[in-house]
């Protein structure tokens, strides 16, 4: 069966993909994605209620291009919910009430899910702030605000142990600290690990090869 992330579909005309939404990836963000898509079609005004200088026909038309865009945008489970919706406003209502509810027990299990967020051993630093900003959006998306210095706090508070002088070094003699510069850091100490690594295992190479070369120049026999 294919991944969420292997399913997209091609809207006409437009010269971008719009991942479909199948529950698991990220409502607001694929929210936004379709409105991009409706904008350049010029069809947002669907989700709004009808001009009353637009002619019923030509509304009705403009409603029916919108419904189709949005349902298209959606995976085949995610279809059935909203079968029997003919508005493209109605719909993109519904599916914001099923997926982007503003109810305290959401709310709750999101910043649960923030404040319990841990890095997870053997991914990259771009994955673990991608995971993390998932999160911050989907509060944000239910109107729920997180300050800067606190979700730089909370990003550092996610990193293993091994971490802890990276941290200590970035906010040592510092009285504040911004979200901004913790990410950039993180992703700057990352390459900066690879270029390492990369130059340590062409350095390697290179005496490697030197050294057979060397060995058979003396006349020296190669034991494996």
């Amino acid at each position: 069966m294919a991944s969420s992330s292997s399913v997209k579909t091609t809207i006409s005309n437009a010269k971008f993909e719009v991942e479909k939404f199948d529950s698991t990836n990220n409502f607001g963000m694929w929210q936004c994605e379709v409105r991009g898509v409706l904008s350049q079609q010029e069809l947002e005004i669907a989700l709004e209620d009808k001009p009353s200088d637009l002619k019923n026909e030509e509304w009705k038309k403009i409603n029916h291009q919108a419904y189709s865009t949005i349902r298209l945008c959606l995976a085949k489970d995610q279809k059935h919910s909203v079968m029997r919706e003919t508005s493209a406003k109605e719909l993109w209502h519904k599916l914001e009430e099923k997926y982007m509810t503003k109810s305290l027990e959401n709310r709750i299990y999101l910043k649960k899910k923030l404040f319990r967020f841990k890095y997870r051993q053997g991914i990259s630093m771009t994955e673990h702030l991608d995971d993390f900003n998932k999160i911050i959006a989907d509060l944000m998306n239910i109107d729920e605000k997180i300050n800067d210095e606190d979700k730089a706090l909370l990003l550092l508070n996610s990193l293993p142990d091994s971490y802890d002088h990276f941290t200590h070094t970035l906010i040592n003699g510092k009285t504040e600290v911004k979200y901004d510069v913790v990410s950039a850091t993180l992703m700057n100490n990352e390459y900066r690990k690879k270029d390492k690594k990369a130059h340590k295992d062409s350095s390697s190479d290179a005496l490697t090869v030197r050294g057979k070369s060397d060995d058979k120049k003396s006349g020296k026999k190669i034991l494996f």
